[in-house]
């Protein structure tokens, strides 16, 4: 099993240096991990240097005191880590401080010294990678402390073969860098926008006349909440909307709050998952009468959506989208729009729509990690792109109604058209899109400047 572990080097050769230089331009930013980014990591973990001493950075000289990785154990899945032996630790922090003072030597010095002595076994060949970006640091040796002053990698990463599982470690070696690009987040905590024992039993609260006050729930209730203090140790308090059941012909959309900590917002998956965590973990109720409540929290499933909106025809003030399509053409596109899923794929399960907000055409393809669903036309096999006053709009059943009608409002707000708080954003990787939910999934549809970013990164 691969398991990626995502650190921080930790290095009391520069400790020194950086707790003096706290809050000045001369702060280096290495060896300690300072100010909002170490919350990051939530349930920290220390791997420990097991070595009796450091390696040499040049001839007879070695840098002073210890190193560690920190990294956020909620993140790693596997035992494999506590599994390790004192001497694969060693071999570990050898590869680490090898690549950590590569300094001026090249990328293919370093791979011939990693697979050629044995110090470093374990080390999977070609693994080595690292950020084209770099730090300098002033480090104390043992030479007297005599400061050495070193070229580093912002990062770097490389993979470890323990036979039966591969680590592949991803740790950075520059302060800034870790702050921005740091991929997990955490969610500390779950706010429910209304007294839980109340929330659910949505007939009793509906009697009570309070619903007003449970979709108004970011702005009144959220708002008389000291979230200022329970954010002291978060990076941000995400408020995610959610759908919430009356009864057979009601529903209204409420919102959570989500403490967390990262240098991103939770994603919409992340935030489900956290409310129903919560929800079973807080209430008597079984989980299938908390999906009756909150049917969109128990979904596991997602398409992504992304708009073709450079392919128009502009003919006084208006943009006009083709009704005809050349079929490979779109296949060309979706290679290019979706790169890291395999084409095999992409030719199997690409769905392609329009919609009644524009008849703008979309790709739309699932991920590949859905658990049941996989196909928008099987979900909704009478999805037509009426608009709600078309006449033809009534002969959809009511799930795939409902879905054009959510359909068309998104694509509105990501064409600049509409805001409207009923949806969600989310991003995945550094691309945006507005999210809705309907029956068994989540539909991502990839915003106009994401779209813009990814084809000019092509």
């Amino acid at each position: 099993m691969d398991q990626k572990i995502y650190g921080f080097i930790l290095d009391s050769a520069a400790v020194e240096k950086a707790k003096l230089d706290i809050g000045n331009t001369f702060d280096q930013g290495i060896g300690v991990l300072l100010g909002e980014s170490a919350n990051y990591l939530v349930n920290k973990a220390y791997l420990k240097d097991t070595r009796a001493e450091r390696l040499e950075v040049s001839a007879n000289t070695r840098l002073a005191g210890t190193m560690e990785v920190v990294y956020d154990a909620n993140t790693v899945k596997t035992p494999a880590v506590a599994n390790l032996t004192t001497e694969q630790q060693a071999r570990i922090f050898n590869i680490i401080e090898r690549c950590y003072t590569k300094n001026t030597i090249t990328d293919e010095q370093l791979e011939n010294i990693l697979t050629t002595d044995s110090i470093y076994q374990g080390y999977v060949i070609s693994s080595y990678h690292r950020s084209a970006e770099y730090v300098s640091g002033t480090l104390t040796s043992t030479e007297n402390n005599t400061p050495i002053t070193l070229r580093m990698s912002n990062w770097f990463e490389f993979s470890f073969n323990m036979n039966e599982d591969t680590l592949t470690f991803k740790v950075w070696v520059s302060n800034r860098a870790f702050a921005t690009q740091y991929p997990h987040v955490t969610i500390t905590n779950v706010i429910p926008p209304y007294d839980l024992n109340k929330l659910i039993d949505p007939a009793t609260l509906s009697k009570l006349g309070n619903l007003t006050i449970l979709e108004a729930g970011s702005s009144y209730i959220f708002n008389k909440t000291n979230l200022e203090l329970l954010s002291r140790d978060q990076n941000g308090i995400h408020i995610f909307t959610t759908k919430y059941v009356i009864d057979s012909r009601t529903a209204i959309y409420i919102p959570f709050a989500l403490p967390y900590c990262g240098a991103t917002v939770p994603s919409s998956l992340d935030s489900r998952r956290a409310i129903r965590s919560y929800l079973e973990a807080n209430t008597t109720l079984i989980p299938a009468e908390l999906e009756e409540i909150f049917p969109e929290i128990y979904i596991d499933n997602r398409f992504y959506l992304i708009p073709l909106y450079d392919e128009y025809t502009a003919r006084a003030g208006k943009d006009f989208y083709a009704s005809v399509w050349n079929a490979k053409h779109l296949l060309d596109r979706a290679y290019t729009l979706y790169p890291e899923v395999d084409v095999e794929f992409i030719n199997e399960k690409l769905e392609i729509l329009t919609n009644a907000q524009n008849k703008m055409i979309a790709l739309a393809l699932p991920d590949p990690n859905n658990s049941e669903v996989f196909s928008i036309r099987a979900s909704f096999p009478t999805y037509q792109d009426y608009a709600t006053t078309d006449a033809g709009f009534k002969y959809m059943d009511g799930d795939a109604q409902e879905f054009s009608a959510k359909l068309a409002r998104a694509v509105a707000i990501v064409n600049g058209l509409s805001s409207s708080n009923e949806f969600t954003t989310t991003y995945s990787g550094d691309l945006q899109y507005v999210v809705f939910s309907q029956g068994a999934a989540e539909y991502l549809i990839l915003d106009r400047d994401s779209f813009n970013q990814l084809v000019e990164g092509v």
